[in-house]
Protein backbone atom coordinates (compact mmCIF):
# COMPACT_ATOMS: atom_id res chain seq x y z
CA UNK A 1 0.00 0.00 0.00
CA UNK A 2 2.87 2.32 1.12
CA UNK A 3 4.72 3.72 -2.20
CA UNK A 4 8.80 4.30 -1.67
CA UNK A 5 9.42 8.07 -1.45
CA UNK A 6 11.15 9.67 -4.94
CA UNK A 7 15.01 10.95 -3.63
CA UNK A 8 15.34 13.92 -5.90
CA UNK A 9 16.15 17.26 -3.89
CA UNK A 10 17.36 15.33 -1.06
CA UNK A 11 18.10 17.91 2.75
CA UNK A 12 18.45 18.01 6.38
CA UNK A 13 17.29 19.41 9.02
CA UNK A 14 20.23 20.51 11.96
CA UNK A 15 20.30 17.14 13.82
CA UNK A 16 21.17 16.90 17.38
CA UNK A 17 22.72 20.43 17.65
CA UNK A 18 22.42 23.05 20.19
CA UNK A 19 22.00 26.73 18.67
CA UNK A 20 21.46 29.83 19.84
CA UNK A 21 18.81 31.25 18.36
CA UNK A 22 17.87 35.17 17.98
CA UNK A 23 13.99 36.18 18.48
CA UNK A 24 12.25 39.18 18.75
CA UNK A 25 11.58 38.10 22.58
CA UNK A 26 15.26 37.55 23.11
CA UNK A 27 18.23 34.89 22.92
CA UNK A 28 17.78 31.17 24.04
CA UNK A 29 19.65 28.19 23.53
CA UNK A 30 17.17 25.58 21.61
CA UNK A 31 17.61 22.16 21.45
CA UNK A 32 17.06 20.44 17.76
CA UNK A 33 16.91 16.88 17.60
CA UNK A 34 14.97 15.79 14.44
CA UNK A 35 15.25 13.22 11.51
CA UNK A 36 16.76 14.12 8.30
CA UNK A 37 14.53 16.13 5.85
CA UNK A 38 13.62 14.15 2.50
CA UNK A 39 13.29 17.43 0.98
CA UNK A 40 13.75 20.90 2.11
CA UNK A 41 11.47 23.83 1.25
CA UNK A 42 12.40 26.89 0.32
CA UNK A 43 11.27 28.47 3.16
CA UNK A 44 12.30 25.73 5.73
CA UNK A 45 15.02 26.29 8.53
CA UNK A 46 15.32 24.59 11.41
CA UNK A 47 16.16 27.71 13.13
CA UNK A 48 12.70 29.15 11.83
CA UNK A 49 11.61 26.83 14.96
CA UNK A 50 12.47 29.21 17.98
CA UNK A 51 11.94 32.37 15.71
CA UNK A 52 9.12 34.96 16.09
CA UNK A 53 8.35 36.25 12.33
CA UNK A 54 5.10 36.68 9.97
CA UNK A 55 4.89 33.23 7.85
CA UNK A 56 4.99 33.66 3.76
CA UNK A 57 1.67 31.04 3.40
CA UNK A 58 1.53 31.79 -0.05
CA UNK A 59 4.93 31.83 -1.15
CA UNK A 60 4.57 28.38 0.95
CA UNK A 61 1.79 27.49 -0.83
CA UNK A 62 2.64 28.06 -4.43
CA UNK A 63 6.42 26.37 -3.93
CA UNK A 64 3.97 23.00 -2.69
CA UNK A 65 2.27 23.22 -6.05
CA UNK A 66 5.28 23.78 -8.21
CA UNK A 67 6.77 20.32 -6.21
CA UNK A 68 3.70 18.62 -6.74
CA UNK A 69 3.59 19.33 -10.15
CA UNK A 70 7.34 18.75 -10.74
CA UNK A 71 7.42 14.98 -9.23
CA UNK A 72 3.58 14.55 -10.47
CA UNK A 73 2.05 13.87 -6.70
CA UNK A 74 -1.40 12.54 -6.85
CA UNK A 75 -3.75 14.76 -4.80
CA UNK A 76 -4.91 13.46 -1.69
CA UNK A 77 -7.99 12.48 -2.57
CA UNK A 78 -6.78 10.25 -4.94
CA UNK A 79 -4.66 8.52 -2.99
CA UNK A 80 -7.24 7.68 -0.52
CA UNK A 81 -9.17 6.82 -3.28
CA UNK A 82 -5.77 3.83 -3.71
CA UNK A 83 -6.45 3.27 -0.02
CA UNK A 84 -3.76 5.37 1.47
CA UNK A 85 -5.30 7.26 4.57
CA UNK A 86 -3.59 8.86 7.13
CA UNK A 87 -4.64 11.92 9.22
CA UNK A 88 -2.42 13.83 11.73
CA UNK A 89 -4.38 15.76 14.22
CA UNK A 90 -2.66 18.88 15.42
CA UNK A 91 -3.52 20.19 18.96
CA UNK A 92 -3.27 24.06 19.85
CA UNK A 93 0.47 24.76 18.39
CA UNK A 94 -0.33 28.43 18.76
CA UNK A 95 1.75 31.16 19.15
CA UNK A 96 0.57 31.76 23.16
CA UNK A 97 1.50 28.43 23.80
CA UNK A 98 5.01 28.66 22.62
CA UNK A 99 8.35 28.69 24.59
CA UNK A 100 8.02 32.45 24.55
CA UNK A 101 3.77 32.80 24.29
CA UNK A 102 1.40 34.71 27.16
CA UNK A 103 1.04 31.57 28.45
CA UNK A 104 4.25 29.22 27.60
CA UNK A 105 4.20 25.33 27.59
CA UNK A 106 8.13 25.03 27.90
CA UNK A 107 9.07 22.67 24.52
CA UNK A 108 6.76 23.82 22.09
CA UNK A 109 9.09 24.68 19.42
CA UNK A 110 10.61 21.70 19.56
CA UNK A 111 7.10 19.98 19.32
CA UNK A 112 6.58 22.00 16.14
CA UNK A 113 10.58 21.71 14.10
CA UNK A 114 9.82 17.98 14.88
CA UNK A 115 5.96 17.70 13.57
CA UNK A 116 6.75 19.94 10.15
CA UNK A 117 9.79 17.17 9.53
CA UNK A 118 7.67 14.40 9.86
CA UNK A 119 4.59 16.50 8.05
CA UNK A 120 6.61 17.17 5.05
CA UNK A 121 8.59 13.57 5.01
CA UNK A 122 5.25 12.06 4.87
CA UNK A 123 4.01 14.07 2.09
CA UNK A 124 7.31 13.39 0.32
CA UNK A 125 6.49 9.25 0.87
CA UNK A 126 2.66 9.43 0.27
CA UNK A 127 1.87 8.74 3.28
CA UNK A 128 -0.64 11.42 4.61
CA UNK A 129 -3.76 12.52 3.06
CA UNK A 130 -5.73 14.52 5.92
CA UNK A 131 -4.63 17.04 8.49
CA UNK A 132 -6.70 18.65 10.98
CA UNK A 133 -6.00 20.85 13.46
CA UNK A 134 -7.42 22.93 16.51
CA UNK A 135 -7.36 26.76 17.30
CA UNK A 136 -8.07 27.52 20.91
CA UNK A 137 -9.87 30.75 21.05
CA UNK A 138 -11.00 33.04 23.55
CA UNK A 139 -13.39 36.41 24.30
CA UNK A 140 -11.68 38.95 26.16
CA UNK A 141 -13.16 38.68 29.27
CA UNK A 142 -13.11 33.87 29.98
CA UNK A 143 -13.93 32.36 32.93
CA UNK A 144 -10.07 30.42 32.57
CA UNK A 145 -8.82 33.94 32.73
CA UNK A 146 -6.80 35.46 36.23
CA UNK A 147 -8.64 38.63 35.63
CA UNK A 148 -12.04 37.44 35.44
CA UNK A 149 -12.09 36.72 38.95
CA UNK A 150 -12.05 39.52 41.49
CA UNK A 151 -11.32 39.73 45.43
CA UNK A 152 -13.81 41.86 47.60
CA UNK A 153 -12.10 45.24 46.47
CA UNK A 154 -12.58 44.73 43.23
CA UNK A 155 -9.02 44.28 42.34
CA UNK A 156 -8.33 41.18 39.58
CA UNK A 157 -6.51 37.93 40.48
CA UNK A 158 -2.94 38.64 38.34
CA UNK A 159 -1.13 35.25 37.89
CA UNK A 160 1.49 37.13 35.84
CA UNK A 161 4.15 36.48 38.38
CA UNK A 162 2.45 33.58 40.53
CA UNK A 163 3.45 30.73 37.57
CA UNK A 164 0.65 31.83 35.55
CA UNK A 165 -1.97 29.34 36.38
CA UNK A 166 -3.96 28.45 39.52
CA UNK A 167 -7.18 26.54 40.69
CA UNK A 168 -10.08 27.95 42.44
CA UNK A 169 -11.78 25.60 44.89
CA UNK A 170 -15.57 27.06 46.16
CA UNK A 171 -15.38 27.63 49.93
CA UNK A 172 -18.99 29.71 50.33
CA UNK A 173 -21.67 28.70 48.48
CA UNK A 174 -23.97 31.29 49.58
CA UNK A 175 -22.09 34.30 48.89
CA UNK A 176 -20.44 32.56 45.72
CA UNK A 177 -16.89 33.04 46.88
CA UNK A 178 -13.67 30.85 45.94
CA UNK A 179 -10.27 30.20 47.57
CA UNK A 180 -7.41 30.80 44.96
CA UNK A 181 -4.56 28.18 44.97
CA UNK A 182 -1.33 28.71 43.20
CA UNK A 183 1.62 26.58 42.94
CA UNK A 184 5.07 26.47 44.65
CA UNK A 185 7.98 23.91 45.49
CA UNK A 186 6.06 22.79 48.48
CA UNK A 187 2.63 22.09 46.67
CA UNK A 188 -0.61 24.67 46.32
CA UNK A 189 -0.90 27.50 48.11
CA UNK A 190 -3.62 29.91 48.81
CA UNK A 191 -3.14 33.49 47.14
CA UNK A 192 -6.99 34.93 48.38
CA UNK A 193 -10.15 34.72 47.75
CA UNK A 194 -12.17 35.88 44.29
CA UNK A 195 -15.86 36.01 42.58
CA UNK A 196 -16.50 35.57 39.15
CA UNK A 197 -16.92 39.43 37.60
CA UNK A 198 -19.99 38.31 35.74
CA UNK A 199 -23.00 35.56 36.67
CA UNK A 200 -21.49 34.22 39.98
CA UNK A 201 -24.04 32.29 40.66
CA UNK A 202 -23.47 30.17 37.64
CA UNK A 203 -19.88 30.17 38.49
CA UNK A 204 -21.19 28.45 41.47
CA UNK A 205 -23.11 26.21 39.06
CA UNK A 206 -19.63 25.60 36.79
CA UNK A 207 -17.91 24.35 39.17
CA UNK A 208 -20.31 22.59 40.60
CA UNK A 209 -20.82 20.58 37.21
CA UNK A 210 -17.00 20.27 37.12
CA UNK A 211 -17.11 18.26 40.20
CA UNK A 212 -20.12 16.22 39.26
CA UNK A 213 -18.21 14.89 36.12
CA UNK A 214 -14.93 14.55 37.50
CA UNK A 215 -13.06 17.36 35.84
CA UNK A 216 -11.71 18.48 39.07
CA UNK A 217 -11.59 22.52 40.38
CA UNK A 218 -11.48 25.70 38.07
CA UNK A 219 -8.44 26.00 36.33
CA UNK A 220 -7.30 30.03 35.63
CA UNK A 221 -4.26 31.05 33.94
CA UNK A 222 -2.81 34.24 32.52
CA UNK A 223 -4.53 35.50 29.20
CA UNK A 224 -4.46 34.01 26.40
CA UNK A 225 -5.64 33.55 22.78
CA UNK A 226 -7.69 36.02 22.58
CA UNK A 227 -9.40 36.02 19.67
CA UNK A 228 -8.16 38.82 16.81
CA UNK A 229 -4.65 38.62 18.27
CA UNK A 230 -1.48 37.50 17.12
CA UNK A 231 -1.30 34.78 19.88
CA UNK A 232 -4.37 32.72 18.71
CA UNK A 233 -2.32 32.30 15.19
CA UNK A 234 -0.35 28.67 14.43
CA UNK A 235 2.96 28.75 14.90
CA UNK A 236 4.80 30.59 11.80
CA UNK A 237 6.85 27.27 10.73
CA UNK A 238 3.67 24.93 10.60
CA UNK A 239 1.87 27.24 9.07
CA UNK A 240 4.17 27.66 6.21
CA UNK A 241 4.64 23.51 6.38
CA UNK A 242 1.02 23.21 6.13
CA UNK A 243 0.72 25.44 3.33
CA UNK A 244 2.90 23.54 1.47
CA UNK A 245 1.27 20.62 1.75
CA UNK A 246 -1.79 21.79 0.68
CA UNK A 247 -0.31 22.59 -2.08
CA UNK A 248 1.29 19.71 -2.99
CA UNK A 249 -1.22 17.63 -2.46
CA UNK A 250 -4.14 19.31 -2.86
CA UNK A 251 -5.70 18.72 0.31
CA UNK A 252 -7.33 21.09 2.85
CA UNK A 253 -7.26 20.99 6.08
CA UNK A 254 -9.41 20.74 8.90
CA UNK A 255 -9.87 23.13 11.31
CA UNK A 256 -11.17 22.77 14.92
CA UNK A 257 -12.02 26.03 16.82
CA UNK A 258 -12.44 26.13 20.56
CA UNK A 259 -12.49 28.08 23.82
CA UNK A 260 -15.28 30.84 22.17
CA UNK A 261 -18.32 30.00 25.33
CA UNK A 262 -17.35 32.66 27.61
CA UNK A 263 -18.62 30.76 30.88
CA UNK A 264 -16.51 27.43 30.29
CA UNK A 265 -13.42 25.98 29.80
CA UNK A 266 -12.90 24.44 26.25
CA UNK A 267 -9.99 21.80 26.77
CA UNK A 268 -10.31 19.43 24.94
CA UNK A 269 -11.30 20.12 21.03
CA UNK A 270 -14.40 18.10 20.69
CA UNK A 271 -16.29 19.34 23.51
CA UNK A 272 -16.34 22.14 26.27
CA UNK A 273 -16.11 21.26 29.60
CA UNK A 274 -19.67 22.00 30.16
CA UNK A 275 -21.59 21.56 27.53
CA UNK A 276 -23.89 24.51 26.08
CA UNK A 277 -27.04 23.55 24.12
CA UNK A 278 -27.92 26.31 23.23
CA UNK A 279 -24.67 26.77 21.15
CA UNK A 280 -23.87 25.11 17.78
CA UNK A 281 -20.62 23.49 18.83
CA UNK A 282 -21.47 23.88 22.70
CA UNK A 283 -21.87 19.78 22.19
CA UNK A 284 -19.56 16.37 21.47
CA UNK A 285 -17.96 17.69 17.72
CA UNK A 286 -19.13 14.07 16.49
CA UNK A 287 -18.31 14.85 13.08
CA UNK A 288 -14.77 14.80 14.22
CA UNK A 289 -14.61 11.59 15.27
CA UNK A 290 -16.42 10.44 11.93
CA UNK A 291 -14.18 12.34 9.70
CA UNK A 292 -11.11 10.31 11.75
CA UNK A 293 -12.65 6.99 11.21
CA UNK A 294 -12.37 7.85 7.51
CA UNK A 295 -8.65 7.18 7.33
CA UNK A 296 -5.96 3.79 8.59
CA UNK A 297 -4.38 5.51 11.21
CA UNK A 298 -4.66 8.92 12.91
CA UNK A 299 -1.59 10.23 14.64
CA UNK A 300 -2.12 12.68 17.45
CA UNK A 301 0.86 15.52 18.26
CA UNK A 302 0.15 18.76 20.47
CA UNK A 303 -0.06 21.04 23.85
CA UNK A 304 0.01 21.04 26.66
CA UNK A 305 0.18 17.26 27.32
CA UNK A 306 -1.54 17.26 30.31
CA UNK A 307 -4.49 19.55 29.34
CA UNK A 308 -5.77 20.20 26.01
CA UNK A 309 -3.38 17.32 24.44
CA UNK A 310 -4.89 14.94 27.09
CA UNK A 311 -8.38 15.65 26.63
CA UNK A 312 -7.95 15.72 22.92
CA UNK A 313 -6.67 12.15 23.44
CA UNK A 314 -9.47 11.55 26.05
CA UNK A 315 -12.10 12.41 24.22
CA UNK A 316 -11.37 10.70 21.11
CA UNK A 317 -10.75 7.10 23.46
CA UNK A 318 -13.67 7.59 25.26
CA UNK A 319 -16.16 7.40 21.84
CA UNK A 320 -14.17 4.85 20.05
CA UNK A 321 -13.99 2.64 23.50
CA UNK A 322 -15.15 -1.11 22.10
CA UNK A 323 -14.67 -0.52 18.47
CA UNK A 324 -11.67 -1.68 15.81
CA UNK A 325 -11.42 2.22 15.35
CA UNK A 326 -9.56 2.57 18.77
CA UNK A 327 -6.75 0.38 16.94
CA UNK A 328 -6.52 3.69 14.49
CA UNK A 329 -4.68 5.50 17.09
CA UNK A 330 -1.51 6.51 17.02
CA UNK A 331 0.24 9.05 19.93
CA UNK A 332 3.67 10.47 19.02
CA UNK A 333 5.33 10.60 22.14
CA UNK A 334 7.97 13.44 21.08
CA UNK A 335 5.28 15.43 19.96
CA UNK A 336 4.17 17.62 22.67
CA UNK A 337 5.10 19.27 25.62
CA UNK A 338 4.25 19.07 29.04
CA UNK A 339 3.20 21.84 31.81
CA UNK A 340 3.91 19.20 34.41
CA UNK A 341 5.93 16.56 33.62
CA UNK A 342 4.76 13.09 34.61
CA UNK A 343 1.39 14.18 35.59
CA UNK A 344 -0.30 11.04 37.05
CA UNK A 345 -3.36 11.41 34.89
CA UNK A 346 -1.28 11.68 31.64
CA UNK A 347 0.76 8.54 32.71
CA UNK A 348 -2.56 6.44 34.08
CA UNK A 349 -4.32 7.32 30.48
CA UNK A 350 -1.39 6.22 28.09
CA UNK A 351 -0.97 2.81 30.26
CA UNK A 352 -4.48 2.27 29.72
CA UNK A 353 -4.56 3.72 25.99
CA UNK A 354 -1.59 1.16 25.42
CA UNK A 355 -3.96 -2.10 26.70
CA UNK A 356 -6.58 -0.75 24.80
CA UNK A 357 -4.60 -0.60 21.46
CA UNK A 358 -3.63 2.64 20.67
CA UNK A 359 0.08 2.61 19.12
CA UNK A 360 2.65 4.78 20.52
CA UNK A 361 5.57 5.71 17.92
CA UNK A 362 8.37 8.80 17.33
CA UNK A 363 8.12 11.61 15.47
CA UNK A 364 11.15 9.47 13.52
CA UNK A 365 9.11 6.25 13.52
CA UNK A 366 9.33 4.98 9.78
CA UNK A 367 6.19 5.49 7.46
CA UNK A 368 5.35 1.63 7.10
CA UNK A 369 6.40 0.67 10.63
CA UNK A 370 3.67 3.49 11.64
CA UNK A 371 0.82 1.41 10.41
Amino acid sequence: MKKKAKKKGPGKAKVGSRNKTRTKRGTRTMKKTVMALQYTPAFFQAEKAGQWYKPDIASALREGLEFGLNRRLKSAAHLMKEGIAHLMMMTDLQSDFRDEGRLAVKGTDEVVLRTCVRLINGTVEDFYTGLMFSLDGHPPYHTSFDYYWRDKDGHALNLSKLGGAAILNLVDEKKCVFEALAFGPQGPYSIGFYQARFDIKDSVEYWKYLQKTGQGPIWVFNSHCVIATDGVNLHPLLAETIAFICGARSLQPTIISKGHLANTDWFGPLEPCRPDTKHAQGGFQKGIIDTMKLFETVEFVGVAEDFCDYNMKRQTIKDLTGTPYLGKLRFITDGTAPIIPNAKHVVEQNDQARVAGVKFIDHDTPFAASV
